[in-house]
């Protein structure tokens, strides 16, 4: 999903390719081909191709820079990337771990573990909180960086994480979700 709000925010084309998850397309060999470790996203193009959301976003920002979705300050894009890193190892995994627990039957699932992945997620809100006081966006602008968050701040909503002590990162997520480029893709997620 973030790659493709970096194509709709940049208005490129594309075509979506869906994967039977459930059933293990993604472990097939002729998509083991262009991603070993079997997880999406790809990106193909004109030959290339790109796995790891991350750096699909940050191919597209490199051979398509207009408009712009990251700073060109060397030391301002190197603390871009570190907000994408931080969000995929520290935010996601509490997110996707109580999405998982929630989706267990109501007598394999473990109200114990949801509240250990809430609690995680309730001590990087502070984190975020601080950081927002003083801007709209994390690095000032709408960036790739914004991006990795949306789509787990949208699911945080959903697994009933409390933003109302936080509200930099709730005005935050809400103009995140606001966006054309997220409602246009928001559909089916997550599957």
């Amino acid at each position: 999903m973030r790659t493709r709000i970096v194509l709709k925010e940049k208005n490129l084309p594309f075509d979506r390719i869906l994967l039977d998850l459930p059933n293990k397309e993604q472990k097939q060999e002729w998509y083991l081909a262009l991603n070993p470790y079997g997880k999406v996203p790809v990106l193909v193009e004109e030959g290339a191709w790109v796995y790891e959301s991350a750096l699909c976003n940050e191919y597209l920002e490199d051979k398509y820079p207009s408009p712009s979705l990251a700073p060109t300050a060397p030391a301002e894009k190197a603390r871009m990337r570190l907000w994408v890193d931080w969000c995929n190892t520290q935010f996601v995994p509490p997110v996707i771990s109580v999405l998982y627990e929630n989706r267990k039957p109501d007598e394999e699932r473990s109200p114990e573990k949801i509240a250990h992945h809430k609690a995680k997620l309730g001590a990087l809100l502070p984190t975020l909180e601080q950081h927002l006081q003083s801007r709209d966006y994390l690095m000032g602008d709408y960036s790739v960086a914004d991006i990795a968050f949306t789509p787990f701040l949208a699911l945080c909503e959903r697994i009933g994480v409390d933003f109302r002590g936080f509200p930099h990162v709730a005005r935050w997520a809400q103009r995140l979700t606001a966006r054309e480029s997220y409602e246009e893709v928001k559909i089916g997620f997550p599957a």
